[in-house]
């Protein structure tokens, strides 16, 4: 029961994200974004500032092929190249605010949800709803979070980094 409950959130939380964004894609504008641009465009929001490089090695690609996809995001204002504060030589990859504008469906459905429960049910619960879900995604959620450090070469710190704003 209590992992049918956990799939049918999953997929309720993606198909309504996924609704929103082929509602917002313009098929006749030029700058809007396929479905692969946007999931394109999300994994440089989820991989936090990502080179070239590590971008490829997530989305598995070569490294023209990526950059020939952020050339694509960049041209249609989605995407920017911006230079590392700590290594001028290094370019990191950045969403732009009109991307945010178009993910940001999900936060706002997550900050009503926060809402919802914060009326339904008492501060005790709401604590311990919060332990259960830090405890799964830091701890119970380890092949993800292993697959994301080992596999996708995501760096530990975007996981921490993400782990904070659910805090």
């Amino acid at each position: 029961m209590l992992k049918d409950d956990i799939h049918s959130i999953y997929l309720k939380l993606k198909l309504y994200y996924y609704r929103r964004i082929f509602r917002k894609m313009e098929t006749k504008e030029k700058d809007s974004l396929t479905a692969l641009e946007t999931f394109c465009a999300e994994a440089i929001y989820g991989l936090g500032l990502p080179t070239l490089t590590e971008f490829a090695d997530f989305i598995n690609v070569s490294q023209p092929n990526a950059a020939y996809k952020i050339a694509n995001l960049e041209r249609k204002g989605f995407v920017k190249k911006i230079r590392s504060e700590e290594d001028g030589r290094v370019v990191l990859l950045q969403v732009t605010d009109k991307f945010i504008k178009l993910y940001g469906t999900s936060q706002r459905y997550s900050a009503i949800l926060a809402k919802r429960i914060e009326r339904r049910f008492s501060e005790e619960e709401i604590e311990v709803f919060h332990r259960i879900m830090q405890t799964l995604s830091e701890e119970l959620m380890k092949e993800v979070n292993q697959y994301l450090v080992r596999r996708a070469n995501l760096p530990k710190s975007v996981l921490k980094e993400h782990a904070q704003h659910t805090t």
